[in-house]
């Protein structure tokens, strides 16, 4: 059996061993506390990430709906434009037509 001296260095590492377990337990519960707060803090702002890319999506859809009916309306400016370029060149039609007939013709020099 060692002596006295020994089972009280042997009994001494054996108390530090269970401290310093102890103490590195209690700091890897410190250590998770902290990235629990982290993980928290990321979800919080994956959350108001997530909402305000919705917000943004929902404000796009609304710009896509105005442009279509903007769209929509200029295909039909652009049809009542063709239809009054169409009339134009009938009455313009009609013009040079009267005009041969009412309008003497100009005389020729020498002639």
């Amino acid at each position: 059996m060692p002596n006295r001296d020994v089972q009280w260095v042997i009994g001494t590492m054996i108390v530090l061993a269970g401290l310093l377990v102890w103490r590195i337990d209690a700091g890897f519960v410190g250590v998770n506390a902290r990235i629990d707060d982290v993980n928290a803090r990321i979800d919080d702002v994956r959350s108001e990430l997530t909402t305000g890319i919705a917000a943004v999506n929902a404000r796009v859809d609304g710009v896509n709906a105005r442009m279509d009916r903007i769209e929509a309306r200029l295909d039909g400016i652009d049809e009542r434009l063709r239809n009054v370029e169409i009339a134009f060149g009938k009455v313009d039609q009609r013009l040079l037509t009267i005009e041969r007939v009412v309008l003497p013709a100009p005389e020729r020099p020498g002639g």
